[in-house]
């Protein structure tokens, strides 16, 4: 059913547009309860504009849910916890790693409703394994164009280090992981050559199509975002005031669905 209330994804640019403000947010405000929801944009900068947003928005949160059981729930895994704001952002996974930082400065409880790669390479032939890697590879790409490019890292230097972090996960056994691997995987699978100046956000981009991986990506993140709402829906059923920080995307898919399970 929760499936069935996700925003379709040919709606996604309609609906991102009615989001007036740069970082889209919605709350579900009962006499008892609270969801507050950011759509974050997974900054590794400190300075981003977001930061200022999230920690006032955080501050609302505390205010309006004040002597009330609380949760903060982020993607992409438990974080680090680091001494301070600028290392949770730099190098515990942006605002996940600021929020990590936040809620522990409240005793505030820190969870991920997130599927993690093995949960969602379950049952995958060797075929879509690989289709699976090469989106998580041009994921990785994507980030490091818009937020360590600028900063001169070398890309093959640092593609080569992602490559040997993730040839030794259970979630990738009996597959090469390596980059001249993974450029034979872009040629086969897209018809040309891998380009590291070409913007991959266009192929991993789960809310257009044209490409088998943005295929990839729209199954990936269907099955994430479905997840992710019957996950939300049970801390609500145990009473928790819930702060979610998400990217943005998934926001704009889940709010509708979010509306009809919490009421």
């Amino acid at each position: 059913m929760i499936k069935s209330l996700l925003l379709p994804r040919e709606d996604y640019s309609r609906e991102i547009q009615k989001y007036k403000d740069e970082f889209p947010v919605f709350e579900i405000i009962r006499p008892q309860q609270a969801l507050f929801y950011f759509g974050a944009n997974h900054s590794q900068d400190p300075k981003n504009s977001q930061y200022p947003f999230l920690k006032e928005y955080w501050r609302t949160f505390l205010e309006c849910t004040e002597g009330k059981e609380k949760i903060v729930l982020i993607e992409g895994g438990l974080r680090k916890l680091e001494e301070d704001e600028e290392s949770a952002i730099i190098n515990s996974g942006s605002e996940g790693g600021l929020m990590t930082l936040l809620a522990h400065q409240e005793n505030i409880p820190v969870a991920c409703p997130d599927l993690n790669d093995m949960e969602l390479t379950k049952g995958m032939i060797e075929e879509d394994r690989y289709k699976f890697l090469l989106y998580r590879f041009l994921s990785w790409h994507d980030s490091f164009q818009r937020y360590r490019n600028s900063r001169k890292f070398n890309f093959e230097i640092e593609a080569q280090q992602w490559c040997e972090a993730q040839s030794s996960r259970v979630v990738w056994e009996k597959l090469e992981v390596s980059l001249p691997k993974l450029k034979e995987l872009f040629k086969k699978l897209l018809g040309k050559e891998f380009n590291e100046k070409e913007k991959s956000n266009d192929y991993v981009n789960p809310n257009i199509g044209g490409t088998v991986i943005n295929k990839v990506a729209q199954t990936s993140s269907d099955l994430r975002d479905a997840y992710i709402v019957s996950e939300i829906k049970r801390y609500w059923s145990e009473g928790k005031c819930i702060f979610v920080v998400f990217g943005s995307g998934h926001l704009v898919i889940q709010r509708i669905a979010l509306e009809v399970a919490l009421k």
